[in-house]
Parts: structure tokens; C-alpha cells; sequence
């Protein structure tokens, strides 16, 4: 938790409405994992809205925003969250995070509705400069912020994404491709020859829809 205090603020604030579209559900209940200072909670009215935050001076904001705040990991508060409660989980650039993101998969779609849905955005690790470093420059850098964040303890594909949420029990609804990137022109021949059969190499992030899978309701 340490690495996540030192973070700066702004990693804390983004109300995230690129996030908003991929909704498709009507909800009163929302559960946000990571939730910060809870400025993507601002995006709704008349819901009633539930936080995990782990660092305590941005758990504090969010509070003062009128969410019920639970102030630590979600393995830690796992079990004060009610079961088969909320409409929708919200996932904003968390999952990379965790320690074990297959067993928070298995476990989070306790907190829904059978009817409810999880929303996320993913890192992606096929981002083509990241790619280029890797190949051309031998280069695998640990950053401050972005898809290389020193606090990212794993990497995703859309396609390696896919597999672990399938395997844990959810339905991919949707995968589409978020925070494109014009290729800079010093790359940019090589880049868009790759591009014809490789359309998510523009993409900083992928944004998921899932729902639970009717194979393990109860």
C-alpha cells in the first residue's frame, strides 16, 4: 500500500467518463473497486454508491462525496460488502493492481444481482511503443504512470483478459479498444503495416463489460 500513497494525486481524481457508454443497465446500487477520491461516483444521481479505497486521504475525499467508503484492500474488506447487492461493480484501472486478480474475479460476482454487471478498463500491454521497446530496444521499463506503472503487478492482453474472466465464471459481453494513439511518424510505416491484422495496437487501454455467466448461478 505504500507504493499506492506515493502516488501523485492526480492518479486519485479522473471521473473517468469515457467510462460512462459502456453501461447498458439500469442501476440504483454501485460498488466501485479503487475508487479514489470518488469523482467518477459524480457522474451518477440517486444511487446508492460503495467505495473501496485502500489509501486513507483520498478514502476521506470520497466520503465527504456521500459514498459508504470501506477504507482499505478489497481482500481486507471483502467481508463487510453485502452479497448479491449491487447493479454494477466498477473497475477503473484496478485489476492490474491486485495480487490475485483471478481470485478477485472468482469472488466479486458474489456482490452483484444475477442480473448485474461488471465494468473495467485494462491496461494494454500490446500498446504498440511498448511493443517497440521490448523488440527493437530490448527495453522492458518500469514508469511512474501508464501502462508500464511500477505498481502494476500484471499485464493483459484483450485476449489474455478474455480467457481469465471466462475461466472465473463471467460472459465477456464486450471488449472495445479506449484511449487510441496516433503512431508517431518516426514509427509509424511499421507500426501501420503491423496495424492491418493488428487493430489493438493503438489502444492504451481496453474498457470490459461482464456479466455473470449462467453456468455459476446458483
Amino acid at each position: 500500500m505504500d507504493d499506492l500513497i506515493s502516488k501523485e494525486d492526480s492518479y486519485y481524481i479522473s471521473k473517468r467518463q469515457d467510462m460512462l457508454k459502456f453501461i447498458d443497465i439500469k442501476v440504483s446500487k454501485i460498488l466501485e473497486i479503487g475508487c479514489g477520491e470518488g469523482n467518477f461516483a459524480t457522474n451518477f444521481t440517486d444511487v446508492e454508491y460503495w467505495g473501496v479505497e485502500p489509501v486513507t486521504q483520498h478514502a476521506k475525499a470520497a466520503e465527504q462525496k456521500g459514498l459508504k467508503i470501506l477504507n482499505g484492500l478489497y481482500e481486507d474488506v471483502e467481508n463487510k460488502i453485502p452479497d448479491s447487492y449491487f447493479d454494477l461493480i466498477v473497475c477503473n484501472d484496478v485489476i492490474e493492481h491486485m495480487l490475485d486478480p483471478i481470485g478477485f474475479l472468482k469472488t466479486v460476482k458474489t456482490k452483484l444481482k444475477p442480473t448485474g454487471k461488471l465494468i473495467a478498463s485494462i491496461p494494454n500491454i500490446r500498446y504498440a511503443p511498448i511493443l517497440y521497446k521490448l523488440i527493437f530496444e530490448a527495453d522492458f521499463e518500469y514508469v511512474q504512470s501508464g501502462i508500464m506503472d511500477y505498481t502494476h503487478l500484471h499485464f493483459f492482453t484483450h485476449k489474455s483478459f478474455r480467457r481469465i474472466a471466462e475461466s472465473t465464471g463471467w460472459n465477456v459481453d464486450l471488449i472495445e479498444p479506449i484511449n487510441i494513439q496516433p503512431f508517431k511518424p518516426v514509427k509509424k510505416l511499421l507500426l501501420k503495416f503491423l496495424e492491418r491484422k493488428h487493430h489493438d495496437l493503438r489502444n492504451v487501454q481496453f474498457a470490459v463489460r461482464l456479466s455473470i455467466s449462467s453456468s455459476t448461478e446458483p
